[in-house]
């Protein structure tokens, strides 16, 4: 036989050989894609109705892709609270900066009475202290200061000048010397008595004490310095009746005529706690008609009774509330998260379910943020917890049944 006519019988013999192992594997993948998918509906079938969009729970409610599971034993041990949106009454608000400042008449000074070299009374005075009216606050020592006790030259001088006096009068008497000369006297002994009276006596050592009830506000001085008579040593506040000021820019005065009242935050204050004049006893004191040729602010002033620990002399961010508007959409701050700029409330869609929902926000009273854009009456919304619920939704949990 011819040695090109095997060779081409071999190659047809092998050809043919390839094509029926090739349609063999072909049958067999498709017989597998079958029962894979023969599977994957029986799986659907033991959960519930499932599509492409989501799965259904174990109570039979259907889940988005975009749905947060959060179960009612989940929402009741993390606080949650779930509130129908109703248009309510919300103010016009100006947020400005402010600073709270001691009332009047809520702080006093203490000074010291002699010259002389201070120590405290008791074995530490700081900031903050409890103090009352006339109890000891500092010590003045004038007995190794190199001009000596001014006290006590003070009372050697009176006793000098009421000598001289006693000797002008005799000889006046007998019109030894000149009314003149008897006047001069009389003003040197009335001198002498006024400056031994305001150093309080001859003693070398002399105790300085509260001037009121309240709180030691700050100590200006610290043990060895000297101190000269009338020189301020300590400030004393009550505390207790508080001015919350707050500096209005120039483009929003106005709206100064329908200033009533007004929310603030403290700015050493990390929980962005907001305190409401309202709840204080809060009162409006006064508007400013101008603004400081400096400052360009118009400065608006309230009184407010201290019933927190808010410390005078801070800064605030203050939130000026004044006309009402009704028919306004808002919510509780605190049910608003944010992501990446974007703002977002939670709404309930079912009782284990949530969603994410972006929403534009308008103004804030510090207290409750306006909703102008993605939120109706009548919406379910997470108004306590959402926290909570954006963790869950950023939880990577696979729904109990599921296995694979």
């Amino acid at each position: 036989m011819p040695t090109a006519f095997l060779i081409s019988f071999f190659k047809k013999f092998t050809m043919k050989r390839f094509l029926i192992i090739s349609m063999a594997c072909l049958q067999a993948m498709l017989f597998t894609a079958c029962h894979s998918a023969h599977n994957h509906d029986e799986h659907a079938d033991e959960h519930g109705h499932a599509d492409e969009h989501g799965h259904a729970d174990e109570h039979g409610h259907e889940h988005g892709a975009d749905e947060i599971s959060f179960s009612p034993e989940q929402a009741k041990a993390a606080g949650l609270q779930v509130t129908k949106l109703q248009a309510s009454e919300f103010a016009e608000v100006v947020e400005v900066s402010g600073r709270v400042l001691p009332a009047p008449g809520a702080e006093a000074t203490v000074s010291a009475t002699m010259a002389g070299v201070i120590s405290f009374a008791t074995g530490e005075l700081t900031d903050g202290m409890s103090v009352r009216n006339g109890q000891p606050l500092f010590r003045i020592n004038a007995a190794n200061m190199a001009d000596g006790n001014p006290a006590a030259a003070a009372q050697a001088e009176l006793q000098a000048a009421r000598t001289a006096l006693d000797r002008a009068e005799r000889l006046a008497k007998d019109q030894i010397i000149s009314a003149r000369e008897l006047e001069d006297a009389r003003l040197r002994f009335a001198t002498a008595q006024t400056t031994a009276k305001s150093l309080g006596g001859a003693s070398q050592t002399r105790t300085v004490g509260a001037n009121m009830n309240g709180y030691v506000k700050n100590v200006m001085v610290k043990p060895g310095d000297y101190v000269s008579a009338g020189q301020p040593l300590a400030t004393v506040t009550q505390n207790n009746r508080l001015q919350l000021r707050a500096d209005v820019p120039e483009r929003y005065y106005t709206l100064l005529p329908n200033i009533t009242t007004a929310n603030f935050r403290m700015a050493y204050e990390e929980t962005n706690r907001t305190y409401a004049l309202s709840e204080l006893g809060g009162r409006l004191v006064s508007k400013g008609k101008s603004s400081n040729d400096s400052s360009f602010f118009v400065p608006v002033t309230f009184e407010f009774n201290n019933r927190g620990n808010i410390v005078p002399g801070s800064l605030a961010q203050v939130f000026l509330k004044g006309a009402t508007r009704q028919g306004v959409l808002a919510v509780p701050n605190e049910a608003i998260t944010e992501v990446q700029g974007l703002y977002f409330v939670y709404l309930q869609i079912h009782p284990d379910a949530y969603r994410k929902q972006e929403v534009k926000l308008g103004a804030t009273d510090g207290v409750r943020t306006e909703i102008t854009q993605g939120l109706k009456a009548g919406d379910p919304v997470v108004t306590k917890g959402a926290t909570q619920v954006r963790l869950a939704a950023n939880a990577t949990v696979i729904p109990e049944g599921h296995s694979h």
